[in-house]
């Protein structure tokens, strides 16, 4: 019975160890991560500007004539197409840029055609994590308060 095992374990094919090559592979990025994180910053800037306005203008109960245009510019009462899209652009659009940008980025893939693997690495920027959490906050935020104005 023994034997019988030991013939078995011989047989046995082994896994080729041959490819620890991924750490000598060369990761170039897409976009450089400085590049990005700054332009995912302006990227966010003009959305997270707005939502802060907005949460001020609910909070502290001030009735600017600016803040009430603004209101009336980004939500869709009573407005031409253009400037429709062009408030879902800024609060939609923007943060979603941001978000590719910074996924590129920080991501890294090398297909290995001879084992048929995808290797995905992902590398820690400071900066880039934050602008990727700030913009998925600011759509968070603001498909919250599209679902809350729907149900009014």
């Amino acid at each position: 019975m023994e034997n019988n095992f030991e013939e078995k374990m011989e047989k046995l094919n082994t896994p080729n160890t041959d490819f620890v090559k991924h750490q000598e592979v060369l990761k170039i990025g897409m976009i450089n991560a400085r590049k990005s994180a700054r332009i995912g910053i302006v990227f966010i800037l003009i959305p997270m500007v707005l939502v802060i306005l907005a949460y001020l203008k609910i909070k502290l109960l001030i009735h600017w004539d600016f803040f009430d245009k603004l209101q009336r510019f980004v939500s869709n009462t009573n407005q031409t197409s253009f400037s429709t899209w062009v408030s879902h652009i800024i609060l939609i659009g923007l943060p979603i840029l941001a978000i590719i940008i910074n996924l590129l980025a920080i991501t890294h893939f090398y297909v290995n055609k001879q084992n048929k693997e995808l290797i995905i690495t992902i590398r820690y920027h400071l900066k880039n994590l934050i602008v990727l959490l700030i913009s998925a906050s600011l759509l968070v935020i603001v498909f919250i308060y599209v679902l809350l104005l729907s149900q009014i």
